[in-house]
């Protein structure tokens, strides 16, 4: 839907709704001097309000916007910034069970499994680094339904979420940075889950167990660290899976998560992960 007239130097303010919430953005847009719009569905519930603004006032709408606790980004308003801005929004596909995409993203993600929707604005996450897909790609084997998980430095929220795509029951988010918490409460909410997250700012000493998995992607210094509370944490046939491990770092991991043993070592680049568990004496998980 279009009226009114476009400014010559643009850029685009794309406010994220819904269908049942359409209306009532494109009013909240008109006091902010916005009268022409533009509406893409990239999915049967999501819409995306395009409004071209002036340059020099698109940053301060998008904070208003913000503030009111609205998602709204920038995007270019066209030559090759846009296009790289399209290549940049694509959703990320994880086998064939889980799709990661951001919520402002304009490609068409309709009959999309396992879909999950992000704004990381202020949280690590967004499933395209090597550590994160390690995670994702241990979650799509191993979550088979009903596991209540615990995701340590939850960041975006990403692999809690995902996590429940596919099935888990309940998530325990914990970070050490508030932008990272209030990032996953929204895209709990984002995604419909806000009754099935638990987001926490809080250290993992603060959290009871047990969790069927455990997940963390925070760097191998503070794994090491954090292992033996991880461990403590983890249900008696439950697992852990580690990411943000360079390969040379492995074995030194892997020996703090003592007395679990290693199940799987998966690498993407210089990227490794460690699934850790208990093996019973038939050598099962």
């Amino acid at each position: 839907m279009k009226d009114g007239a476009v400014p010559e130097r643009v850029a685009i303010v794309v406010l994220v709704t819904t269908d049942d919430g359409l209306s009532e953005a494109i009013r909240r847009l008109r006091p902010l001097g916005i009268n022409t719009t533009e509406v893409v569905a990239p999915t049967d519930a999501r819409r995306l309000v395009l409004a071209p603004v002036d340059e020099s006032k698109a940053a301060h709408i998008v904070s208003c916007l913000r503030a009111e606790g609205r998602i709204a980004v920038l995007r270019p308003s066209g030559g090759p910034q846009l296009a790289a801005w399209m290549r940049h929004t694509r959703p990320i596909t994880i086998g064939d069970r889980i799709n990661v995409c951001f919520a402002w993203s304009e490609h068409d993600r309709r009959g999309f499994s396992g879909l999950v929707e992000l704004d990381p604005n202020g949280g690590f996450g967004t499933g395209a680094h090597p550590s994160t897909r390690l995670l994702l790609e241990t979650l799509m084997t191993r979550v088979s339904g009903g596991e209540r998980v615990l995701d340590v430095g939850c960041g975006s929220g990403v692999l809690g979420l995902s996590a429940l795509r596919l099935g888990a029951s309940k998530v325990v988010a914990v970070d050490t940075d508030a932008p990272a918490i209030d990032a996953t409460r929204r895209n709990a909410a984002l995604n419909g889950f806000q009754l099935q997250v638990e987001a926490r700012l809080a250290p993992i000493a603060a959290i009871d167990g047990p969790f069927d998995v455990i997940v963390a992607n925070i760097g191998w210094t503070a794994l090491v660290e954090l292992a033996s509370e991880l461990v403590a944490r983890m249900s008696p046939n439950g697992w852990i899976a580690l990411s943000g491990i360079s390969h040379s770092h492995c074995s030194l991991v892997a020996a703090s998560l003592r007395p679990l043993q290693v199940l799987e070592n998966p690498t993407y680049d210089e990227w490794s992960a460690l699934v850790a568990g208990r093996r019973s004496a038939g050598g099962q998980l």
